[in-house]
């Protein structure tokens, strides 16, 4: 919408000194422009150079909220006013050629000694000043007036008489009266006479502290001191100061014990000797960052806010915001009464955190408009702000003709708000679905758009939806339809040549036509891109005429195009094996057979043909190899017998298979470990002879020339180990090797689950919620277990031995296990000794209970051997002595060895020793070296690069191995593992 004007106008900005009879100090000079245009000018420079000269801005109606305004016919100036700035000048800013002694007056209180001949004290001066403030016009550099003395009135400190040996004061305090700058001054005499009666009395002497901001109020009650005359005064100032410092008072003067000084007592019954401690009240900064106690927070921090509310906008009203700014000041307050002191020294005016609250855009809301676009930049103070913002519903713009006749087939639509201006309207789009009309360009800024208005609309676009099924007369059909084809020809078999393959496709497309404008929009509404009725013509194959090998055999599937496709297909006759004698003449009675066509490619004839029998001779080849179908091949025929070989590698057609060849197998079937049954082991073997057979009628010659007796392939079967099944125990340890038959061999080995170890309590029964952990097959043996199998902790429970030894794998042991009760109860009953130990040899749960014997001495060593070099011994413990019942595991870990191997690149397989902690003792019916085996083995250490490809290879080999099932590795295996355990078979 365009609401500007090509009118001329002028305007004029002025600054105005409020102060001085509204003076002009400066102008803009004449701006010239087009109304309703922004004006091009900023008042921020001459305000800031107007602010250098010590003017404060009053008021700027220009563009004070950073937004200049337009050029209008009604307004041709702005006045922008300032008032003088003032300066308060103090005695610490003096300025305006102002001297100290115009802000100060100084006042003395002096007390003059008399009396005590050479002893006599000098006169003692105290000095107060008093300062006042003025405040000076930072224009003129006059002077405009006086805020008055920042003191009105100010005490002297008392002085108490000093202490002379061998005199008294006629006055033992003086001074101390409150001044004003008026009559600032006094004087006090103090007149000493000869002590005659020296006391030999106990002396008196008291120490007061005085308030000199308080008219020299004594602050806290004097305490009495009292002792021998001319003997020090045991007392310290030190405790009474520190706690008037905590209650927000500081020394002025200390006349007792300043300096470290020390006072005695006088000799004089007369008077009390008297010394003064002038205390004042400290004045501290107070603000945000140093609270004090009593000092309400509201007096140095405070938090302003402007709302911006809307109204007027039903549920479409936006929410109010709120714009908060935090203000701070610094405060001068008297630590001793909590008063704040008003311009005291820490004092200092209101600062806001920010200068002013940011300009707030409008939110536009669609079918309402307000009168401003935004709510400007306004300076922060104080008062809290409150802005409300209107908004006003869209009236109704009415479509009318040409005529200015209403159309009724648009409906009233509201004027369009403008997306980004809040304040703006414009006509809407107003349109059928396939009727366009635009409305006429109007001039809205003399327009109320809370009203309605009547707009002239024109159509000016009509469209319509062309295609197959909406055809129209002035469009050629050629613009939304094409058929295309795609044909295959065949030729060269003469009238066995197959009719042409057609195949046709439909494009279709819909268009948009204008019937105003009389166009076709090729990215109309309603245009679609070209749409076949498929999407490719479908492969053809070539049909197989026989004796006739084509040159294509499928003309390929192909993506439809809008263009027309062809292809053509050749067929030539095909070649034929011609019959000759040795002499290479043709056999008149065999007629020549032509090549068959591949019945599954017409480009083809059959490979290999088998070469036709003909009576009373004997064919010199099974079968031809074609490599031209075209071309002819000669075949040479002799006359019968003719004995020929039948075996595996020479089948015949009329002698079958099991006459010269029976495959046969041994089967070992694995039952009994449920889901963990290993598969079935299958090995097989082939009986083989050689047959002899006459060529010239298929039949098989006994004892004939190619003929020999049955042989097999292999001699025996080769034994089979059992795999180990974990949880279950084999009843054979291998299928042993049996020799090969003509007959396949079913073998089955049979597993049978594993007993249990079965926790049960003191009484035999079996203790509820206990793992039953079954016995661990032995690695090496599927038949066997484990014959030391360790025992399970239980919470709450020791067990009476750390492992058990299992003589039948398929029964269950219950071992017996004690509450800590029953421990006890046994303990003090039978001497019961018990054991805790963990893997690191720290105290642990208890695990083992073991019964008192007779100290005998027996021995014990653990040996480690290394599996990857034929179970060679690389360390040991040494020899390990101690009585029968000692633990064993007290006197030697493998840990620290173990680690020591782990560095070295190896990794433990077993541990015979302490397994997860186990304990082993010295055994009563022991009756030599006890010995016990680690087995480790070397483990290849691999680069970060190389571990993938070993994780690969790895998982190979093991597939590998476990297929092979090596009898050679599995003994050797076995004798490694005899030796490490002893009690394997």
């Amino acid at each position: 919408m365009d609401n500007l004007s090509e009118k001329a106008a002028s305007v004029v900005i002025k600054y105005t000194d409020l102060d001085n009879n509204l003076a002009e100090l400066s102008n803009s000079g004449s701006l010239t422009g087009n109304i309703g245009e922004v004006i091009n000018y900023s008042t921020a420079d001459e305000i800031k150079k107007l602010a250098k000269q010590g003017y404060v801005l009053v008021n700027n109606p220009f563009d004070n909220k950073g937004k200049a305004p337009v050029f209008s016919g009604d307004q041709d100036s702005y006045m922008v006013t300032f008032k003088h700035g003032r300066e308060r000048v103090t005695a610490d800013n003096l300025k305006y050629g102002c001297k100290l002694e115009d802000l100060q007056v100084k006042g003395t209180q002096t007390v003059h000694y008399v009396g005590a001949g050479s002893r006599t004290p000098r006169n003692e001066v105290s000095t107060i000043t008093f300062n006042q403030i003025l405040v000076y016009d930072q224009v003129t550099g006059k002077k405009i007036g006086s805020k008055g003395w920042e003191k009105v009135e100010q005490s002297f400190p008392v002085v108490a008489a000093p202490s002379i040996l061998g005199y008294i004061p006629d006055q033992v305090l003086v001074g101390g009266k409150a001044v004003t700058a008026d009559a600032p001054n006094r004087e006090y005499t103090i007149t000493y006479k000869v002590n005659e009666h020296i006391s030999n009395k106990e002396q008196k002497a008291e120490v007061k502290y005085l308030d000199i901001d308080s008219n020299n109020e004594e602050i806290v009650e004097s305490e009495l001191l009292t002792g021998k005359p001319n003997t020090k005064i045991n007392y310290s100032t030190i405790d009474q100061l520190k706690k008037l410092g905590e209650k927000g008072y500081e020394v002025v003067s200390n006349g007792f014990d300043a300096n470290g000084d020390v006072q005695f007592f006088d000799t004089s019954d007369e008077y009390v000797q008297t010394f003064i401690v002038t205390l004042k009240h400290k004045q501290v900064l107070v603000n945000a960052e140093n609270p004090l106690d009593g000092i309400d927070e509201a007096e140095y921090h405070k938090t302003s806010k402007r709302v911006v509310s809307y109204a007027g906008a039903e549920d479409e009203t936006p929410e109010e915001v709120v714009q908060l700014v935090n203000w701070n000041r610094n405060l001068t307050v008297d630590a001793a009464t909590k008063r704040v002191i008003a311009d005291g020294k820490y004092t200092t005016d209101w600062k806001p955190e920010r200068e002013s609250y940011s300009a707030i855009s409008v939110p536009v809301v669609s079918g309402y408009h307000t009168r401003i676009k935004e709510v400007p930049e306004e300076k922060a103070r104080l008062a809290n702000i409150t802005e409300k913002i209107r908004y006003v519903k869209n009236g109704y713009v009415i479509p009318v003709d040409e005529n200015g006749q209403k159309i009724d087939s648009l409906p009233k639509l509201r004027f369009a708000s403008d997306k980004d201006d809040p304040t703006l309207v414009s006509l809407p789009e107003n349109s059928l679905k396939d009727e366009k009309y635009e409305p006429e360009k109007v001039d809205l800024t003399e327009i109320d758009p809370a009203k309605d208005f009547e707009a002239k609309y024109l159509l000016k676009h009509k469209y319509v939806t062309i295609n197959k099924d909406n055809s129209h007369f002035d469009i050629n059909p050629g613009s939304y339809r094409r058929t295309v084809t795609a044909i295959v020809r065949y030729e060269g078999a003469g009238d066995k040549n197959p009719k042409d393959s057609i195949q046709t496709v439909q494009w279709n497309r819909s268009i948009t036509y204008d019937e105003v404008t009389k166009e076709i929009l090729e990215d109309g509404k309603y245009t679609t891109d070209w749409k076949p009725d498929k999407e490719y013509f479908e492969a053809v194959d070539t049909p197989v005429i026989s004796g006739f090998t084509a040159d294509i055999g499928v003309v390929a599937k192909h993506d439809v195009t809008q263009s027309d496709l062809f292809a053509t297909v050749k067929y030539q006759k095909n070649g034929a094996i011609i019959p000759v004698d040795e002499g290479g003449k043709e056999i008149a009675k065999a007629k020549p057979i032509p090549f068959l066509t591949d019945l599954t490619d017409p480009t083809r004839v059959l490979a290999t043909e088998e070469i036709p029998e003909i009576k009373g001779y004997r064919r010199t080849e099974e079968s031809v190899l074609i490599k031209d179908p075209l071309k002819d091949i000669k075949v040479t025929y002799i006359l019968k017998p003719n004995y020929v070989l039948v075996d595996s590698e020479h089948p015949y057609r009329t002698v079958k298979p099991h006459n010269y060849s029976i495959p046969v197998k041994e089967t070992i079937h694995y039952v009994g470990a449920d889901e963990k049954t290993p598969a079935d082991r299958i090995q097989g073997a082939r009986w083989r002879r050689s047959l002899t057979v006459n060529d010239n009628n298929g039949k098989v010659i006994e004892d004939g020339k190619y003929t020999t007796d049955w042989s097999v392939d292999k001699k025996e079967y080769s034994a089979a180990v059992t795999p180990v099944v974990d949880g279950y125990h084999a009843d054979q340890y291998q299928v042993k090797a049996h020799g090969v038959n003509k007959e396949d061999i079913d073998v089955e080995v049979k597993y049978q689950r594993n007993g249990q170890i079965v926790p049960v309590n003191s009484k035999g029964e079996k203790i509820e919620h206990a793992d039953c952990p079954v016995y661990i097959t032995d690695p090496t043996d599927a038949t066997k277990v484990l014959m030391e199998q360790p025992v399970p902790r239980l919470l709450n429970y020791m067990a009476q031995d750390s492992s058990i030894v299992v003589k039948d794998p398929s029964r269950d042991t219950k071992v017996t296990y004690y509450t800590f009760a029953e421990i006890k109860e046994l303990s003090s009953a039978k001497n019961l000794k018990t054991e805790i130990q963990s893997i690191d040899g720290k105290t642990a749960t208890s695990n083992v209970v073991s019964l008192p014997v007779n100290g005998k001495r027996r021995k014990a060593v653990v040996t480690f051997v290394d599996l990857s070099n034929n179970a060679t011994q690389i360390a040991s413990s040494g020899v390990l002595s101690g009585n029968v019942g000692d633990k064993i595991t007290d006197l030697y870990n493998t840990s620290k060895q173990v680690e020591e191997l782990k560095k070295k690149g190896y990794e433990v397989v077993y541990n015979g020793f302490d397994p997860k902690g186990a304990s082993k003792y010295f055994e009563e019916d022991q009756r030599k070296v006890a010995t016990f085996t680690v087995a480790v083995k070397k483990v290849k250490q691999l680069k970060p690069k190389e571990e993938k490809q070993a994780e690969k290879t790895s998982k190979k080999v093991k597939e590998k191995s476990k297929a092979a099932n090596s009898d050679e590795k599995k003994k050797k295996n076995h004798k490694v593992l005899k030796y490490i355990f002893p009690w394997m078979k």
